[in-house]
């Protein structure tokens, strides 16, 4: 029979007491891991109180800075989650509908927050009614978009006719064919377009959203043209970024 010294459990006995007050205090780490970052979940609702699929959800901060775009789904719901500031307003937008912004208040406790969103919808206009400002600016940047697809040769240009006569379930399939286009799948929302092997730069009726993928911000019903730069070449001045190195793609949308 082996016999230990007194010597070596005097010595060890206060490291392996301490080491078995350490686990017993330890704090699990999936127990204290927090929520990365703020998250807002929501319902777009429509006038009839149903559902509503493919509005266009925008979050921004405090400062009107764009956090995240994204669409509804079925059953009109959507979930922005990992946000790296607390979001203060929800902006909704869907063809046929008056778009509505709403402020939102993160949980302490939580970093969460859960709104229900519902739309009006627009009358249809009639001769002699006047236009508001914003859809006079929208008209403009709509009639800029044609004028450079009958005259810039650098970009591939889509338009909302091309997209209702083909009825792609994601807009990006339009672009499958085009040279230097990657179509990967993703684990959001359809697809992940890389041009050369990254990610370019999405820009939505002149908003600038460093990001953002396609087809989270462009449901097919609601686009009216789209425009993609492989390069630098030929972008409008307006739109130039130099940190857009992997190209440029330029949504506008029907309202």
């Amino acid at each position: 029979m082996t016999h230990t010294s007194p010597i070596v459990l005097l010595r060890t006995w206060p490291v392996r007491c301490a080491f078995a007050l350490w686990v017993a205090i330890a704090p699990s780490a999936t127990a204290q891991s927090p929520a990365a970052g703020y998250a807002v979940t929501g319902q777009v609702l429509g006038a009839d109180a149903a559902p509503l699929e493919h509005a266009q959800v925008r979050i921004e901060d405090r400062g009107g800075v764009v956090l995240r775009i994204l669409q509804s789904d079925s059953a009109g719901r959507f979930v922005a989650d990992r946000l790296s500031e607390a979001p203060l307003s929800v902006h909704v937008r869907a063809l046929g509908y008056a778009p509505r912004s709403v402020g939102v208040k993160t949980s302490s406790a939580t970093h969460s927050a859960s709104v229900t969103i519902q739309l009006e919808r627009v009358a249809v206009s009639l001769p002699g009614v006047p236009v508001t400002e914003e859809e006079l600016d929208h008209n403009k940047k709509l009639a800029a978009y044609r004028e450079r697809k009958a005259n810039n040769s650098f970009a591939h240009f889509v338009d909302g006719d091309d997209i209702e006569r083909r009825k792609p379930q994601f807009v990006s399939e339009m672009f499958r064919t085009i040279a230097g286009v990657t179509l990967n799948s993703s684990g959001k929302l359809g697809n992940v377009l890389l041009l050369r092997g990254c990610a370019p730069l999405v820009w939505v009726d002149g908003v600038r959203m460093p990001g953002a993928q396609l087809d989270e911000v462009a449901p097919p019903d609601d686009v009216a043209g789209i425009e993609i730069y492989n390069s630098f070449a030929g972008i409008p001045a307006r739109y130039f970024d130099r940190s857009a190195t992997c190209g440029t793609i330029l949504v506008w949308l029907r309202t």
